[in-house]
């Protein structure tokens, strides 16, 4: 989280992350160790939040799983990332990598995958990746 905080391109993570509460604040801060999946502010625009207060209107219920999917139990970077590959989320759903034409990863109900369009940034419990899609259960 402070990573994210610290990062203008997350402001729209970061009103998620608050909006949904304390469980999710604590376990984007717990010792880890982490993977995240963070979707840019433009991921959030494009899904269907067009302000930062419309995340804060949102429903905290609606956005937990959401943002619990984003976050996978183990420190994962690009280089361990195999195509196929389909890791267990904190929310206990599964999202899928491909690596075939530049890395990706896909939620369960996405039309389409979301670029990972940076890697490897490394924070003090865990790793995050920047993707350009929310990803969806």
């Amino acid at each position: 989280m402070q990573t994210a905080s610290a990062n203008p391109n997350f402001t729209y993570l970061v009103a998620a992350v608050q909006r949904a509460g304390t469980d999710i604040v604590n376990a984007l801060t717990a010792a880890g160790p982490l993977t995240v999946f963070a979707p840019t502010n433009q991921a959030f625009i494009n899904a269907g939040f067009p302000t930062i207060a419309s995340i804060q209107a949102a429903d905290p219920n609606a956005l937990k799983p959401i943002l619990l999917y984003h976050a996978v139990g183990a420190r994962v970077f690009s280089s361990d990332l195999t195509e196929g590959a389909q890791p267990t989320t904190a929310g206990g759903g599964k999202v899928t990598i491909t690596l075939s034409g530049g890395a990706k990863v896909k939620g369960n109900s996405n039309p389409s995958a979301s670029n990972i369009v940076a890697t490897d940034i490394v924070t003090t419990n865990g790793v995050i990746h920047v993707i350009d899609r929310v990803l969806l259960p």
